[in-house]
């Protein structure tokens, strides 16, 4: 069988595309019937703000952000620096991510930011020129170190070690905070990638993050490369099948385009779509490319050893594709999976228990696939958690208790799956 996939846009440019917009003043990007909740949304508050001060509204406005854990970090500093009253809030879950250094870094700034039973209240201002600083001066306010540049601007810094979304907040609300360098306590800092893509994407923002590299290329094709995983584990247990996936090239911001390295150690082959540069892998680079994977029987049972520190996102789906190949895949620098939409960790060391030898440590795990045929019909509980949702479909027939958790990110999934 050959599918033809048209991959969802990468909901993190899309989302960081609507954020800088608002922050330049300009016109939010319009959403699209592809796109996930996440980026709806984002789009939603960004415009319940810009109503709420077109209105000059002397309330609070409730900003409600749902599950979405890129809206929560990056309008936390947009709301903070938007003259008004705010009420920033979600899931209960979401409320439970962390997000603790970002609100220290802000209010070291001047920011009124209170933690509320059901979320934060943000008595919203201007925080360009911030009072009790003076020129050259730093200060020290809790935890948090803020100086101000020769020019005027700030230098702030910044403890992003659970999650690089706080510094993109930053650097996109940069021009309403009058931001000119943010320095990280560490570079070391899980998904890091995503941050060197919000630095892509204000390239020209007067904003520097020292020791943090701004990738030279350019953003690609719009496809999504979390979604392409699924299609490329299902191509590897599916080798009778061919796959096209587009608008996806390799020259990449996504992070998660390094899966397509990976999967030629699986024995899976990739070449370009295009009709200018057919078979030519590497000229799949235009914002329109195509690409095509193909599965080549496996000699041997796979071992990897794949460091995710800055892919997090693509380890529920290699988890579940090792349980049922089998193959043996070590996963490092996982720690982070606690904190997302569900206990990644947990969920996938429960779940994928009787079909794998699980291995956990603090900060590793490991799937050793049993190689035991696969019964149809597996129940599995996606804990409202679209990456679960998408790894537990690989399996034959499988039963979820939730699959509209999938909406966030891929709603045609299961459309494209039942073709």
């Amino acid at each position: 069988m050959r599918y033809k996939i048209q991959l969802p846009d990468n909901k993190s440019i899309k989302i960081r595309e609507m954020v800088v917009a608002h922050a330049r003043g300009g016109k939010i990007p319009p959403m699209t019937d592809a796109d996930g909740s996440d980026v709806r949304v984002v789009w939603r508050a960004l415009h319940t703000i810009k109503d709420a001060q077109r209105m000059a509204m002397d309330m609070v406005t409730v900003v409600d952000v749902s599950d979405c854990g890129a809206a929560y970090r990056f309008l936390m500093p947009v709301l903070a620096a938007t003259p008004g009253r705010w009420l920033l809030t979600g899931t209960p879950r979401l409320l439970q991510r962390p997000i603790g250094p970002l609100v220290e870094v802000l209010r070291g700034i001047g920011a009124e930011i209170e933690g509320v039973g059901d979320g934060w209240l943000i008595m919203g201002r201007s925080l360009i020129s911030p009072v009790e600083t003076r020129h050259g001066t730093s200060l020290q306010r809790g935890n948090t170190e803020t100086d101000t540049e020769p020019d005027g601007g700030l230098s702030i810094t910044l403890d992003a070690s659970q999650s690089s979304q706080m510094a993109s907040a930053l650097v996109m609300a940069a021009p309403l905070l009058g931001l000119k360098t943010l320095r990280l306590t560490t570079t070391d800092i899980p998904s890091l990638s995503y941050l060197r893509m919000t630095l892509a994407l204000t390239r020209d923002w007067p904003v520097e993050v020292p020791g943090v590299e701004v990738p030279g290329i350019s953003v690609g094709a719009p496809g999504d490369w979390s979604a392409a995983l699924f299609w490329f584990a299902h191509a590897r247990l599916h080798p009778e099948n061919s796959y096209e996936l587009s608008p996806l090239s390799l020259d990449s911001i996504q992070g998660d385009s390094a899966i397509h390295k990976w999967f030629r150690e699986l024995n899976v082959s990739v070449s370009c779509g295009d009709e200018n540069n057919k078979g030519d892998a590497e000229s799949c680079i235009s914002p329109k490319s195509c690409i095509e994977i193909v599965a080549k029987p496996l000699e041997i049972k796979p071992r990897m050893v794949l460091d995710v520190r800055d892919t997090l996102d693509t380890v529920p789906v290699m988890a579940a594709l090792a349980a049922l190949l089998p193959a043996d895949i070590t996963f490092q620098n996982v720690t982070n999976l606690r904190f997302k939409e569900s206990d990644r960790l947990q969920a996938l060391t429960e779940q994928l228990a009787p079909y794998a030898e699980i291995g956990l440590s603090d900060n590793e795990l490991r799937v050793n696939g049993k190689g035991e045929p696969i019964a149809a019909g597996a129940r599995f509980d996606t804990l409202h958690d679209h990456r679960l949702a998408m790894a537990f479909l690989l399996f034959p027939n499988a039963e979820l208790n939730d699959t509209s958790c999938l909406s966030k990110s891929y709603p045609a999934l299961q459309a494209q799956l039942s073709i």
